[in-house]
């Protein structure tokens, strides 16, 4: 090969090589783009009386400062949201989701979701005394669809799944939340109520036959149900900090109380934190 060609060949395979960097950095921009939403990240206080005492969540929340990572993330129809705000769920849960339809304000969705978090696993025996000697229960996954209505400062949602990994039973969910803005602040007044097949709460409150003892009998529930209420409240501090608080209250059916694994008759849910907005 003369020179010339080897010069020719040599540009030819500069501007290809160079035209295949630069699609590819226009791609991976153009998926940035895609990304939009709200990151938070947060520092605070909480404290959360679970209806079975010593839970991993109670211990975490109890025990000194939670720093807490939540936000509302969206790429295209997918979508990751921490909705602590509305639903009155746990701190640490998250849902991730694709919306396959949107019309003004309804709107569905497949999600994926945690409802219950339940003994740890690396210390089932030493949670609480009364779960002594209990298999461990993991936190479900569950596969739902949801239905949402927003309208002005009012939210509706409504949703139903089942767990595919540990317990497999079918939840079910409808909440309300309205929007209260008062000067600077805004006020978040949340209702919910959940409905948990009868394989759900066997799993987490039931006692099988190789955990019976003479303090601990057999228990095979049925079908329960939960109801919660709570407040939340944010005020900006500055351009990119806020304040946030909430206080919530649990109610269970005899479904749940009834267990020899539960001690108290209501859960008390409260936190208070300084968040950044990204």
């Amino acid at each position: 090969m003369n020179i010339r060609r080897q010069w020719v060949l040599g540009l030819l395979l500069s501007l290809s090589c160079g035209y295949v960097q630069a699609e590819g950095a226009d791609t991976i921009k153009s998926w940035f783009e895609d990304f939009e939403g709200t990151l938070y990240l947060g520092v605070g206080k909480g404290f959360h009386n679970t209806l079975v005492p010593g839970l991993d969540q109670e211990h975490d929340i109890n025990q000194g400062l939670l720093f807490v990572v939540t936000g509302d993330l969206r790429w295209g129809n997918f979508f990751i949201e921490t909705p602590i705000h509305r639903s009155g769920a746990y701190v640490y849960s998250a849902t991730i989701g694709y919306r396959f339809y949107q019309q003004q304000e309804h709107s569905w969705d497949l999600i994926a979701s945690n409802y219950n978090v339940w003994i740890p696993d690396n210390k089932p025996s030493t949670a609480s005394p009364q779960l002594d000697g209990l298999t461990i229960r993991n936190g479900d996954s569950v596969h739902a669809l949801r239905y949402q209505y927003q309208y002005q400062q009012h939210a509706i949602g409504v949703e139903a799944g089942v767990d595919l990994i540990d317990h497999r039973g079918f939840i079910g969910r409808v909440s309300y939340s309205y929007l209260l803005p008062w000067r600077n602040l805004d006020l978040y007044l949340n209702a919910a109520l959940t409905f948990e097949a009868a394989k759900v709460v066997n799993y987490y409150y039931g006692v099988h036959p190789d955990e019976v003892r003479p303090d601990r009998p057999l228990y095979r529930p049925g079908a329960g149900l939960k109801t919660h209420l709570g407040v939340t409240a944010i005020y900006p501090l500055a351009e990119n900090w806020q304040l946030d608080g909430s206080v919530g209250l649990n109610l269970f059916s005899s479904s749940y109380l009834d267990s020899p694994l539960v001690t108290r008759s209501h859960e008390q849910v409260a936190i208070v934190m300084v968040r950044y907005v990204f």
